[in-house]
């Protein structure tokens, strides 16, 4: 018998048995890639533009809801625009458009039963390294990224704020943020790499993700002010991530520092 805290209540006195489209797994999110699923990438049906990664040091949040910091990097299919519906949801038609070939976690998933969902989840994720050919030059630049933009020398910037060497902290904190956004825009001018495949090869742009520690970038031109996020609530790290990690409140609203594009540096090719 499955024991009740496996299961979905359907409605009051009763448990649910048997899907009923109502499409709720596939809004909150694409599934995390497995082994398994790298045939998907070898038959075409997905493509690196499909996913992206969440690199080694990211906060997450987990199926029972609590937020957890990554200890292996892992690949997820894209939401559609700001939204975290998985990029294969068609919701007009409450359907899944690679449904004969979905990821191994959405074949698994029940939402009335999760115990076959979390015996996948407990296998081996699928890593970039699993995708990319070791004769390709890309391996190179991700590695001089990995290296540069490292979550846990983000991380350690971050807890500083607080500290009597802040100054120094936001220096490093803007120097990664620089280093990330336009290493980008140089591979896509130099190298012709797809816009829509950088979240794959080197993750979400720390622009972005900087907000699960409570700050966010604001673009005046060529200029970018680090300032901490005010009634910014639409990543839901922000209220539970920003005590920890100790964001400077009394200088809510004013901007830390800046950096100007000229300064950038690259990594080799």
């Amino acid at each position: 018998m499955v024991k009740a805290n496996h299961m979905m209540p359907e409605r009051e006195g009763g448990y649910r048995t048997h899907c009923i489209r109502c499409g709720t797994c596939c809004t909150k999110g694409g599934p995390t890639l497995h082994k398994e699923d790298a045939i998907l990438f070898a038959k075409g049906i997905l493509k690196i533009f499909h996913v992206y990664t969440l690199r080694k040091g990211e906060i997450v949040r987990n199926i029972d809801g609590t937020l957890m910091v990554l200890e292996q990097e892992i690949i997820k299919t894209k939401g559609q625009g700001e939204a975290w519906t998985c990029i294969f949801y068609d919701d007009d038609q409450k359907a899944c458009n690679v449904y004969g070939h979905r990821p191994i976690e959405c074949r698994a998933l029940k939402c009335w039963d999760l115990r076959g969902f979390k015996e996948i989840r407990a296998r081996p994720c699928l890593q970039r390294r699993d995708l990319i050919k070791p004769d390709d030059g890309i391996p190179k630049i991700m590695r001089a990224h990995e290296q540069r933009c490292a979550y846990e020398t983000l991380w350690s910037a971050v807890e500083r704020l607080r500290g009597a060497d802040s100054g120094k902290a936001v220096k490093e904190i803007l120097e990664l943020l620089q280093y990330d956004h336009y290493m980008r825009h140089l591979l896509a001018e130099k190298l012709k790499m797809a816009p829509n495949a950088m979240d794959f090869f080197f993750g979400r742009p720390l622009t972005a993700t900087i907000r699960m520690f409570g700050l966010c970038v604001k673009q005046e031109g060529d200029t970018f002010l680090l300032v901490p996020m005010d009634s910014l609530s639409s990543r839901h790290e922000q209220a539970s991530i920003e005590p920890r990690c100790g964001v400077v409140t009394e200088k809510r609203g004013k901007p830390y520092c800046y950096f100007e594009k000229e300064t950038t540096s690259y990594p080799s090719s």
